[in-house]
């Protein structure tokens, strides 16, 4: 009986860090210390069991205890301390283990699976503009046939968000978090300001305008990147892989927004597809030639039928619609 509580008063000044391994251990004992030990150690110094305070704990149990006599309390303090400091040692051992197998489990950071992702796709022909609160409180307007994924909650270090289509970012500047979008084979980074991108996967182009502050374009393929400031625009083509950036913004680049087109010697082509961006119609042109004739106009809240019928009469253009939109021709 006296080696018996001897050997446990050994494991217990063990335990709380204050001795070394109880002598006459088996190696089997041995050996489940040691991984225990190792398992610990991948947690680090935080995880420790001598920075665990076993007397702290006694005490609240203690505390809990129907008076006893003192025989019968120091009988079993030397128990209840080795349970008391083995169930902590066990969770803290287990939470540590966790770690060491899945690395998303990070001090900050949620695991992947865990993290509730959002998914917003927009209609061909919407009524208005789909407007998106982001959990950081930055805003998202979505254009047109559009998807954006984002998750329920950001990820402690970055904000990540994917789009296939267009959106207006405005976003709140957080260094410590940097807001990126991805876009296939390229990002756009946020670096304290509001931007328009156009990414749809038809036009093999990606295009951002920036409003306010300034972003990063990166291209992940080609290892390029350009830094756009406010009152420039980028584009990446996807056929070359190569960025160009000019000291200017792209004309209308947030009429499908404000609803407020201006043409300054435009080619009706590109009239006709800023105008389908705008109001999600179809418009076509039976004659080749049509496309190239210029034009120039200013409209502000029109609506669509209005404006090709200005369109038609001003150069000599019939204008005819089709179950899928409309169709120009020449007189």
């Amino acid at each position: 009986m006296e080696e018996n509580r001897k050997s446990e008063e050994q494991w217990v000044s063990w335990m709380t860090g204050e001795s070394e391994m109880v002598p006459g251990t088996t190696k089997q004992e041995e050996a489940s210390v040691a991984e225990l030990e190792k398992t610990w150690e991948l947690a680090g110094t935080a995880y420790s069991y001598r920075k665990s305070d076993p007397d702290q704990a006694w005490e609240k149990l203690r505390e809990k205890m129907e008076p006893k006599p003192a025989t019968t309390i120091l009988r079993r303090l030397g128990y209840l301390r080795v349970a008391a400091v083995f169930t902590a040692l066990v969770a803290l051992g287990s939470m540590a283990y966790l770690l060491s197998r899945d690395t998303s489990l990070v001090p900050g950071q949620m695991s992947a699976a865990a993290i509730e992702m959002k998914r917003v796709i927009t209609l061909p022909n919407p009524a208005e503009v789909t407007t998106i609160l982001l959990p950081d409180g930055s805003v998202v307007k979505v254009n047109a046939n559009s998807t954006l994924e984002y998750p329920a909650q950001f990820a402690a270090g970055v904000r990540k968000v994917k789009l296939t289509g267009e959106a207006y970012f405005e976003v709140i500047h957080d260094a410590a978090n940097p807001f990126v979008v991805e876009l296939n084979d390229m990002v756009v980074e946020d670096l304290g300001t509001s931007f328009n991108i156009s990414a749809y996967p038809d036009k093999k182009q990606v295009e951002v305008n920036v409003s306010s502050g300034s972003v990063r374009l990166r291209n992940l393929q080609a290892n390029q990147e350009a830094v756009l400031t406010a009152g420039w625009n980028g584009r990446y083509t996807t056929e070359n892989g190569k960025i160009e950036t000019a000291n200017t913004l792209t004309p209308n680049y947030l009429s499908w927004i404000t609803k407020e087109v201006s043409f300054r010697h435009t080619p009706l082509a590109a009239v006709f597809e800023e105008l389908e961006n705008i109001y999600h119609v179809k418009i076509n042109f039976a004659d080749q030639r049509i496309a190239d004739i210029p034009y120039t106009a200013n409209f502000a809240k029109f609506e669509l039928e209005e404006i090709l019928h200005i369109i038609a009469k001003t150069n000599h253009l019939s204008v005819t619609k089709e179950v899928e939109g409309y169709i120009l021709a020449s007189k």
